[in-house]
Formats: structure tokens, sequence, C-alpha cells
């Protein structure tokens, strides 16, 4: 009996990509010690968060299934001091073949599309950690502002939802400082020797406007869109008091464009305002400032673009990050990246990291067994597909009961009867067969 019949599509899927040769390949000379490589610690892992666990002891709670051991090629799966003592083997050198491994799983899906335009992410999320936990601070938490934690900065492409990168970071740095430039500059330079004949652009949020990262876009020549954080020095709220013609988009949304000469940067910058009524009648005592913006009767937003939009459009294409959010939401809930497996800040990096493959891997997956439907183009630049979350996947046709019986001298995988799932499961063995017969 098995109770995760799906893993046996996920078990094809695998072989005809060739994911355990091109981790054998990417490990030639940084294999771990011991009785379990590193494609079975993987494997295990990506098993672990396919049927639903997100801490490593789960492991013992799926050990005995048999398609388990059949996705991870094991007849016996490492418990999970086992797992941790393997992340404690990554090194500097290993955790940078996880990271180019990642970066060709994903480069390989964005050529089959042929995409015209890339749209880069970059935002932090907060990874609350325990008080012995290496290189973890305390920072801003919303959770728990005592709490040690890590900041991890994620690169996300918005068109397909993969997750190019992920740089581990203390939880007492600031988003647009500490490997952000580093971070935006290896992307940036990735799509243009993967993908040169693509369009870049980079969207960000107010945490990254930052000068040598405005001068960085600026200078190569990057479409980009940043949001404009409401500091004093700035003189924006002078600026919008001043202001008496507004142009309407519509009943709510009005805009001005302006220029602000940034002496202290030696720069000029272009920038977009924007007010949208949000009430009538004013709160007594309401306060204008950084984090609420807004006098009681306008909110205000400003942004700094080289985005050729109009101005309801380009506000439209930066609300666009929001999908990053919730990517970043299923991402942590769901591939166990809030999950803090080891005390040790390497260990803990190579954890995030296969995180990320193994979501970057559920979404090529989607595409190839065409799980996924186009959606119409937008400015905001979101998902050009429509994917299922691996809670849905779970529901549907990952998390089935089954039994595995013998007939004529070969191993079949028996499913209860139910219309709707068999009519998914030929779906996508049909479309496996055809991805095997042209690989």
């Amino acid at each position: 009996m098995t109770s995760y019949s799906g893993l046996e599509l996920i078990k094809r899927y695998f072989r005809i990509i060739g994911l355990n040769h091109r981790v054998r390949q990417a490990f030639r000379a940084h294999e771990l010690s011991g009785d379990y490589t590193v494609i079975d610690v993987i494997l295990v892992f990506v098993a672990l968060w396919l049927v639903g666990g997100d801490r490593l002891r789960h492991v013992e709670w799926i050990a005995s299934d048999p398609l388990v051991q059949r996705l991870c090629e094991l007849a016996k799966l490492p418990n999970y001091r086992t797992l941790s003592r393997r992340l404690l083997q990554f090194t500097n050198d290993s955790l940078q073949a996880l990271v180019t491994l990642n970066s060709q799983i994903v480069f390989d899906k964005l050529e089959e599309l042929g995409l015209g335009t890339i749209t880069l992410e970059f935002d932090g999320t907060v990874l609350s950690c325990g008080e012995k936990v290496a290189w973890a601070f305390r920072g801003y938490n919303p959770q728990n502002r005592h709490a040690k934690s890590y900041y991890p900065l994620l690169c996300h492409i918005a068109q397909t939802g993969h997750f190019l990168q992920v740089k581990n970071r203390p939880g007492n740095v600031y988003d647009g400082k500490s490997f952000a430039l580093s971070l935006i500059r290896d992307c940036v330079d990735q799509v243009r020797e993967k993908l040169p004949q693509v369009r870049i652009e980079v969207r960000l949020d107010s945490a990254f406007f930052q000068q040598e990262i405005l001068k960085y876009l600026y200078r190569e020549n990057i479409l980009f869109a940043v949001k404009v954080p409401m500091c004093k020095w700035l003189r924006l709220k002078e600026t919008i008091n001043a202001r008496n013609r507004w142009h309407w988009a519509s009943e709510k949304l009005a805009w001005f464009k302006s220029s602000l000469q940034l002496e202290c940067w030696d720069m000029e910058i272009g920038l977009t305002f924007f007010r949208e009524k949000i009430s009538d009648r004013p709160k007594k005592g309401h306060q204008f400032d950084l984090f609420t913006p807004d006098d009681g009767i306008y909110e205000f937003s400003v942004i700094c673009s080289t985005m050729n939009l109009t101005a309801p459009h380009l506000l439209d294409f930066y609300n666009g990050r929001c999908a990053m959010e919730h990517a970043i939401s299923e991402f942590k809930g769901e591939f166990g990246f809030a999950s803090i497996p080891t005390h040790c800040y390497q260990a803990n990096s190579a954890y995030q990291q296969i995180s990320v493959m193994a979501h970057n891997l559920v979404r090529n997956f989607q595409i190839d067994t065409n799980l996924t439907v186009p959606r119409k183009p937008g400015v905001s630049r979101t998902n050009v597909l429509k994917f299922n979350s691996l809670k849905t996947l779970r529901l549907e046709w990952i998390n089935v009961a089954g039994r595995i019986v013998n007939t004529d001298g070969k191993r079949r995988l028996k499913l209860n009867h139910c219309e709707i799932r068999e009519e998914k499961f030929q779906k996508m063995s049909h479309a496996l067969d055809k991805l095997r017969a042209v690989a």
C-alpha cells in the first residue's frame, strides 16, 4: 500500500529530465562522505516537501512508503539526524554548485518558453530562528521583534514564478544593503548571458532606493521601477503639498510627473507621484509619515522609473510585484523554506537552495505535463501561465492512496476509482510519454 501514488509521475519526470545525472555532474568534485550521496539527500527533501512535510523529523513518517523509497531510489531512507549531518558537510564550493544547478534548471525552461521579456523582482523575507543558530541576529521580525532571524534575499521571475537565486543573510541587515547590489548584478548578468535576446525589467520596493543600485540600473540601461520612500531629505511631502493640479486617471486615482535633483548622489531622477482617494473625511490627528503615506483623504506613492509607460500603467506594473509576495508565502509554507534545520549557517543556506530547486522543479513539471493554462498578458507582468499551488497538487493527485500488485510478473499501481482523477493521471502520463519521445 502507498499513500502517495502521484510520486510515480514525479519519478518518471525526474528520469526523463535526467535529474540524477545532472546532480552528479554538478557535484562530481563536491561529493558528500557517508552512505548517502548528494542526490539521495536532495530527493529525500523533495519527497518530503511534495507529500506535505516541512521539518526534518517528518521524514520518519514517510520513510516506509514504497513510492517514497522508489522516488529516492533507496531501500532505507536516512533519519533526520543523518540528514542534518549531511547538510553540515556543505562548503562554499558545494553551495555554489547548488546555485549553478538551480540556475540551469530555470534557464532551460525559460529558453523553451521563448519569452521576449524577463521581469526580475527582488525582495527579502524573515525566517525566525532559535537563539543558538549561527549568523542569526535580532532585526526586523514582524512575528516577534525580539527573536533572532535570517533575512534571505530572493530573486523572482515574474513571468514564470521561478526563483532564480536566494542569498541567505543575517536578520539585522537592510534590504537595500548587504549583498543586494551583488545579487541584482549577478542575476542580470546571468539573464544576459543565457538569454541575450530578451528585454530585462527590474522592479523593487522602497528598501532598494539606494544610490549604488540606481546608478547601476541607469548605467546598464535596465528598465526599472523602484518605489521611493517618503524620507524627509527627499522633500517629497513638500512637493506633494505644493502641487495644485493633478492629472486624473480615474475617479479616485490622480498623478503628476516631476524630476528630482539629488545633489548628494550627483544624479537627477524622474519621479511619478500618485494619490488615491481613500476617504471623504480625515481622521482626527492623522499623521503623514513614511509607513502611512496618506493624509486621511488621499494615499500617496512615488515611483522612480525608466519604463515607457503611461502613469496608470506604471502603477499597474509596479503593483504586479505583489504576486511575488504570494509566491514567497507558498514557498515558505509548502516547500519547508521557513524551517531552520540546523545551527550552522552554511547548512541552512544549502537547505534553502534545495528548497528553491524543489519549487522550480514543480513549476517545470506543471509546464511539461500541460497542467498550466495560458493567461492573458497584461502590463502588470505577472505569470504568463496559470499554475496550481502545491497544496492543490497534493489534494488532486499526489497524496492518493494506491495498491502495488503483481500482474503477469509486473508490478502495477492501482488506484481507487475516481473519474476526474483518472482523467488527470492519463493526461499527465500521455504528456510524459511525449516528453520522453523528444528528450
